[in-house]
């Protein structure tokens, strides 16, 4: 993209610092074996309610970073690499919703959180239902964030536009793996969406480096994994009918009206145990777009349920 093709720009992003040098040093990170493979996560300490926190799909733990940092005064907060992303182990043994669950579940028990307030955004929160409706005693309250139920759209994955997109996207993956942190930041430029305003060091650098940490194998399946992603929605909504604990879930929209004033509406629920908000002219990525918002509404629902 031309507009982050200046000098200034490039410079300014190589002297971002690297992910282990924003990552604060009282957290700890370590690995647990759960549901047969071995899943990496980082913690931000003990003694307070544990709080897990599922990324979405190409993602990774450390996209958490900033929001992570805005919740540890009062919990735990737990940020778990998924199957085929960060520093867990990769796709070999498969890969769906069904399994993402048993593995978080898996990773919950084996540390000794439950129950815990959960929080899953986009694939992480289809996630985070189907923990809580098969495993109710390990989830206290749940937020899903950037899920709404509806039918996934997956005819655009056959286009060759997405195609081309793709392939262009793993050859940029390809190279992240190969390159100095500098060389990363400059390349991660070319991915930014046209008008986006350039992230700041402390979600640019953790977005660029769950990037180079990407199982290329996941990547690679394409528009097969958006086809098991669309055949999976009724599964999940289906499960959010089973959960009895409080659940807050977050809506926005994928293509927010340029320029409209964003805001928070709630939104009528036919179930007394769930809450909904949408977050309006908002897009998909709501922790990023609206931080502010998003960590304090996360702080109200969990407080409330306090105790």
């Amino acid at each position: 993209m031309q507009q982050y093709q200046t000098a200034e720009i490039q410079d300014g992003v190589k002297r971002y610092r690297p992910i282990d040098e924003l990552i604060p040093p009282h957290w700890s990170q370590g690995d647990v074996v759960a549901n047969g493979i071995r899943h990496h996560y980082y913690r931000t300490g003990r003694g307070k309610p544990p709080l897990v926190l599922l990324h979405g799909i190409l993602e990774g733990a450390l996209a958490w970073l900033r929001t992570a940092g805005a919740l540890e005064q009062d919990y735990d907060v737990v940020m778990v690499d998924t199957r085929g992303h960060g520093d867990s182990d990769g796709i070999a043994t498969g890969y769906s919703q069904a399994l993402l669950a048993a593995d978080a579940a898996g990773v919950i028990r084996a540390l000794g959180l439950g129950p815990v307030r959960l929080l899953g955004f986009s694939q992480g929160a289809g996630t985070a239902i189907l923990v809580a409706a098969d495993h109710p005693d390990l989830v206290r309250s749940l937020i899903v964030a950037g899920w709404g139920g509806e039918e996934v759209k997956t005819d655009f994955a056959g286009s060759p536009q997405y195609q081309a997109w793709l392939s262009g996207y793993i050859a940029w993956l390809e190279q992240l793996k190969t390159q100095t942190h500098a060389e990363r930041m400059v390349a991660a430029l070319s991915q930014l969406p046209p008008g986006a305003p350039l992230l700041p060091e402390d979600e640019y650098v953790p977005w660029v480096e769950v990037s180079a940490r990407l199982d290329l194998d996941l990547v690679r399946l394409g528009s097969e994994l958006w086809a098991r992603l669309g055949a999976e929605v009724r599964t999940v909504v289906a499960a959010l009918g089973r959960i009895d604990c409080p659940v807050l879930i977050m809506k926005s929209e994928f293509f927010p009206q340029p320029g409209a004033p964003q805001s928070l509406r709630e939104e009528p629920s036919d179930r007394p145990n769930v809450r909904i908000v949408r977050f309006e002219n908002t897009g998909h990525m709501i922790y990023r777009e609206q931080f502010e918002p998003f960590v304090a509404l996360t702080r109200e629902f969990f407080e409330e349920l306090r105790g």
